[in-house]
């Protein structure tokens, strides 16, 4: 990264959270290797010294990638959904596959506080900061395992590279776990949302087993076709999503599908 665009993103850092924000590159001077920051209207999270966990705080929370405008009449069917959940007696699901360190699960959490975000992450080192993120925070709940299409087990790829990290399936290792696995965690659970960043591993979850597509009110993709050319690790998807009425919207690197 070039000077100035350091010094964009730190300025951009410091007007979004705060000057408090940029204390962390202390951490580089000091040797620690996780740093306590403080995100408005969340409070304070945990950032490893490398860049890849402040870049997903900033795509969340400044970028805000999940955010569908308080105005929109897509935010407005969400809405609907989520209070129509609600006052049947049950619980508002919000599936985080891939869930990292937890920037996205802080973020729906947030926005749809009677819900129950469940972050699933498989890698070691995401995972523990994940952990450290939700902790003490009980509309969030973490499942150490990956997403797919029907149970079994995947091996991490690149372990320790967090957003470089890849699952593939194994004879043993980490679980996996389906999407409906994850809704019934929650007791009187409903699908609401889905967010789906698994690093190529959504060629898995779309092939089969696709029953909780017609739950879903939001369903955002990032898709990996570009760090797997000639893969088509977004084909499954693509064909699944086109059986359902939903639109489509871009925002940052994810597809957003709402169901109409």
């Amino acid at each position: 990264m070039g000077i100035v665009s350091h010094i964009w993103e730190n300025w951009r850092d410091a007007r979004a959270f705060g000057p408090g924000f940029l204390l962390r590159h202390f951490s580089h001077l000091t040797g620690r290797p996780i740093s306590k920051v403080v995100i408005p209207t969340i409070g304070p999270v945990y950032v490893r010294s490398s860049e890849s966990d402040v870049a997903a705080f900033r795509q969340v929370f400044i970028s805000r990638d999940y955010d569908l405008g308080s105005t929109s009449p897509a935010r407005a069917r969400v809405q609907e959904r989520y209070e129509h959940i609600l006052t049947s007696g049950r619980i508002p699901v919000v599936i985080d596959a891939g869930a990292n360190v937890g920037s996205a699960s802080l973020w729906f959490a947030h926005e749809y506080p009677q819900a129950r975000v469940i972050a699933i992450e498989p890698e070691t080192g995401n995972l523990g900061m994940l952990y450290q993120n939700v902790e003490g925070r009980e509309n969030i709940s973490v499942l150490d395992a990956a997403v797919g299409c029907s149970s079994g087990f995947v091996a991490v790829e690149n372990e320790g590279m967090g957003w470089g990290a890849r699952t593939v399936r194994a004879e043993m290792g980490i679980r996996i776990v389906t999407v409906d696995d994850a809704v019934d965690t929650v007791p009187k659970g409903e699908l609401l949302i889905a967010k789906i960043d698994i690093e190529g591993f959504e060629s898995d979850l779309f092939s089969a087993n696709l029953g909780w597509l017609e739950k879903a009110q939001m369903v955002s993709i990032e898709p990996h076709d570009w760090m797997l050319p000639g893969q088509h690790s977004s084909c499954t998807f693509q064909k699944a999503m086109a059986k359902h009425n939903f639109e489509i919207f871009l925002s940052g690197e994810n597809l957003i599908y709402v169901r109409v």
